[in-house]
């Protein structure tokens, strides 16, 4: 976990951010693994024993266990804009490939950084304090996960939808669809294990994920036959 001070809010967070790498690092996980009970389970004895550091320190960080809260999930956030949504380059211009290309992308995400993972998973799905900061940080995941679908549908080529079915009516089967099977997938565990179980099944999700999308591609889109010939008439 690098650059922190560019993904966080440097002038609330400096002493901390000013902290040796591992250090840093340490005080993060300790606190991710901890709230992954929920905020209001959260101990923050049990953070400083895990870090290695006095409850005094951490309260100089951070002064309250709320901001050391919204800042791991505006650090998170920031982590996975750039390596997430920074990593999105040049879209497919079929959807469904594209929305293919994200989960195979997200699979690495989560292998590379579990303990973000599981403490979002965690956050996203959790009934915890929803103060203002939270809200707001949470809408923020939310918006970066709208962007990228936004860029997937702005560089579709909705000729690849049969000519009997409207292409917003498409979009919205496939919206309706992958909102509804990662919903499917929030009860799986309970709340403090649903991101680790989430990980620990990603590549069986994976194979689930393909057939649905595979049954899309066959509802919605033309034959490849027909795309063939279609093309060939344009040509």
């Amino acid at each position: 976990m690098q650059e922190v001070d560019e993904i966080t809010n440097c002038e609330n967070f400096q002493k901390f951010l000013n902290l040796p790498e591992e250090k840093r690092e340490r005080i993060i996980n300790s606190a991710m693994k901890e709230f992954l009970s929920g905020y209001r389970n959260a101990s923050t004895d049990n953070i400083v024993r895990e870090a290695g550091i006095s409850k005094g320190l951490l309260f100089h960080y951070f002064g309250t266990k709320e901001r050391l809260y919204n800042f791991l999930i505006d650090y998170s956030i920031g982590i996975l804009q750039r390596e997430y949504v920074g990593l999105v380059n040049v879209m497919q211009t079929d959807i469904l490939e594209s929305v293919w290309q994200l989960s195979l992308l997200k699979r690495d995400l989560l292998n590379q950084f579990p303990d973000i993972f599981d403490f979002m998973t965690s956050v996203y799905v959790g009934t915890g304090v929803k103060n203002e900061n939270t809200i707001s940080n949470l809408a923020k995941f939310q918006a970066i996960q709208s962007k990228v679908m936004a860029d997937v549908y702005a560089h579709a080529d909705y000729s690849l939808f049969r000519d009997d079915i409207s292409p917003e009516m498409a979009v919205k089967v496939i919206t309706w669809t992958l909102q509804g099977y990662t919903q499917s997938k929030t009860g799986i565990a309970p709340g403090d294990k649903l991101g680790q179980t989430a990980r620990e099944n990603y590549d069986h999700y994976l194979e689930e994920f393909q057939q649905i999308l595979n049954t899309l591609r066959k509802c919605l889109y033309k034959s490849p036959a027909e795309t063939g010939k279609n093309k060939e008439d344009g040509a």
